[in-house]
């Protein structure tokens, strides 16, 4: 059976996509975290809003909240990580994958968002990176179209302060690594707030 032009575009957005992904992972910092919350200058906490200590560690299902400025206008976030779980490499049986992206593992990384203010964030990309027992951290993989056991990569259009939105992403791990943690990264690296299983 013949494939649409859209499942055609998919198949090969993905292999680009999944090519510069698992070549950019990158080695986390060893440092020492900061003590107090990553506040960019100038910035101003909505009242009522606590952030989290740069560096800290979440446990899965618990809320944690940054500041992220994704180009433009800087909000404070709050993430929860509802779950992290394995996929099938199957799930991707209808994209065209090297023989490397073959060996590796799926997981999907479901989390709740809601924008603390005072910026929108439509459209954005959650700073979400999957830390491997390897100590090394991986983007989210960008799929064109939709993709059913994982839809909504991104916040939506609109998506003013107190505004609250689902989001799923996929991380495509080589093969001998697994999830040690997903790591809320705003900036640095080393300031990334730790969601641990």
């Amino acid at each position: 059976m013949s494939r649409s032009p859209l499942s055609r575009l998919a198949a090969l957005s993905l292999v680009a996509v999944l090519a510069a992904a698992l070549a950019s992972g990158c080695s986390s910092s060893d440092e020492e975290p900061k003590a107090k919350p990553d506040v960019p200058k100038g910035f101003s906490v909505p009242a009522g809003v606590t952030l989290t200590d740069a560096g800290s560690t979440v446990p899965v299902g618990r809320t944690a909240t940054v500041v992220y400025d994704p180009g433009g206008a800087a909000s404070a976030v709050s993430v929860r990580i509802d779950s992290a779980k394995k996929g099938r490499i199957s799930d991707f049986r209808f994209f065209s994958l090297d023989a490397s992206t073959k060996r590796s593992t799926p997981y999907y990384v479901r989390a709740t968002v809601k924008n603390q203010g005072p910026a929108g964030l439509g459209g954005a990309t959650v700073p979400l990176y999957l830390h491997s027992n390897a100590n090394t951290v991986y983007p989210p993989n960008e799929l064109v179209g939709t993709f059913k056991p994982c839809p909504d990569a991104t916040l939506p259009k609109s998506f003013l302060p107190e505004a609250s939105a689902k989001v799923c992403l996929v991380y495509l791990v080589p093969k001998g690594q697994k999830l040690e943690s997903i790591d809320l990264q705003p900036a640095d690296a080393k300031d990334a707030v730790r969601f641990t299983p």
